[in-house]
């Protein structure tokens, strides 16, 4: 996804309107067992790859998905649209 998805044209212009991207990166390093943890409690998965969208000033998770998408698919999760791989 960080390398053929996230820089697709169409996932790129969406995502420079509007969302700031935060990373955990729980497949390693010496706080692989924290940031797993944190990733657990955020979505209750330690699924890879997952993502989330949290409403900035509320703090409320608003969409969650695990698993590769396609851009179109991305996009729409993104908008908030119904997700049918």
């Amino acid at each position: 996804m960080e390398e053929s998805i996230f820089p697709s044209p169409a996932v790129a212009e969406v995502l420079k309107k509007g969302f700031i991207e935060a990373r955990l990166h729980n497949d390693g390093g010496p706080k692989k067992d924290e940031t797993r943890a944190r990733q657990e409690q955020m979505t209750n998965s330690v699924a890879t790859p997952i993502y989330v969208i949290v409403d900035p000033k509320s703090g409320a998770q608003l969409r969650l998905r695990a698993g590769f998408m396609s851009a179109a698919t991305f996009v729409e999760f993104l908008r908030g649209g119904n997700v049918v791989d």
